[in-house]
């Protein structure tokens, strides 16, 4: 996913490359969300050279500020899945009533066949009399006769008409059910982004401007953090953040132009070892995480390469390390 977020989002990272100081990728920056192109340029903000903490927090503020408009878009899709409800219901209660008379139709069509049958039966044991075609009983024989004609006739034209209301009827169903699928993924969507936004802000000035722990030193301080893979133009951002921590970072391609020979002294001198699913070899992720358990080493796999989900794994270490401080 991240490979085909940054070939659809290339020319918004160039476009970005030419700004060369703050003021410029903050001016550009501004545009594209007054634009509304926010994911090409939120990637090429987060992940540019020249990127300061209060562009970044920037960043992030506006980017929580959509969480509410997708909220408020949210809404507006319940409000059409209620109407297509309704609209459901109305046309099953239609269609009900049409069945309905259609059983009632078969029911008096059934019971004029019986009664011209039996007429029939009883016209084959008392014939005619050749002279006498105006007989009564000719004549209501053709009479039920086309009141049959009509019935079927009009029983066509019902059959065809609930046909069209089953139509429409499957139609507003599957209208109705990929709205309701469509719903449930961009709530679960907004609710993830919104849990990620959120553990990001409360700690984004802890991690870009390092907190510090009760002696005073930053928070990471003495540990050593080791991430294997991602891409080389995000490695200067990664070790940034990690070293405003206090901690000491260490990387490794994954085998692209660093030899895995690497990877088990690497992973000995690491404290935390964070990799990106999206971006590394399933031979270096499956080393990484032999050797982590053979040497009994945390490891953290991070759902893509950037830098948000970075912050936002650091985040998570430093509840981690803070609960058993609360507790006591």
């Amino acid at each position: 996913m991240q490979r085909a977020l940054d070939r659809r989002h290339d020319l918004p990272i160039k476009q970005f490359a030419r700004a060369k100081d703050e003021d410029t990728l903050r001016r550009m920056w501004d545009d594209s969300v007054q634009s509304g192109d926010i994911p090409g340029a939120y990637w090429a903000v987060l992940s540019h050279p020249i990127a300061t903490d209060a562009v970044v927090k920037k960043a992030f503020r506006d980017v929580h500020m959509l969480s509410h408009l997708v909220g408020a878009a949210n809404r507006a899709d319940i409000r059409r899945l209620r109407q297509l409800e309704e609209q459901n219901g109305a046309l099953i209660e239609k269609l009900n009533r049409q069945q309905q008379q259609l059983r009632d139709g078969f029911t008096s069509r059934d019971a004029t066949i019986r009664r011209l049958n039996e007429m029939l039966v009883r016209e084959a044991g008392h014939p005619l009399d050749d002279q006498a075609p105006n007989n009564s009983t000719g004549g209501e024989v053709e009479t039920l006769r086309g009141v049959i004609a009509e019935m079927n006739r009009k029983l066509g034209q019902e059959v065809a008409r609930r046909e069209r209301l089953e139509q429409r009827l499957s139609t507003t169903s599957a209208a109705l059910q990929k709205m309701e699928a469509t719903l449930r993924r961009t709530t679960t969507e907004r609710d993830s982004l919104s849990r990620e936004v959120e553990s990001i802000e409360d700690h984004v000035v802890g991690l870009l401007e390092p907190a510090t722990a009760g002696n005073g030193t930053p928070e990471f301080f003495g540990r050593t953090i080791l991430y294997v893979g991602a891409r080389v133009h995000q490695i200067p951002q990664f070790k940034a953040l990690v070293e405003r921590t206090g901690a000491r970072f260490l990387h490794h391609d994954g085998g692209i132009e660093h030899s895995s020979t690497l990877l088990p002294g690497l992973v000995s001198r690491a404290d935390h070892l964070f990799f990106p699913i999206d971006c590394i070899s399933h031979d270096a992720a499956s080393t990484i995480k032999r050797l982590c358990r053979q040497l009994e080493k945390p490891y953290h796999p991070l759902r893509t390469a950037s830098l948000a989900t970075l912050v936002s794994a650091l985040a998570r270490m430093s509840q981690e390390r803070a609960t058993p401080v609360a507790a006591e």
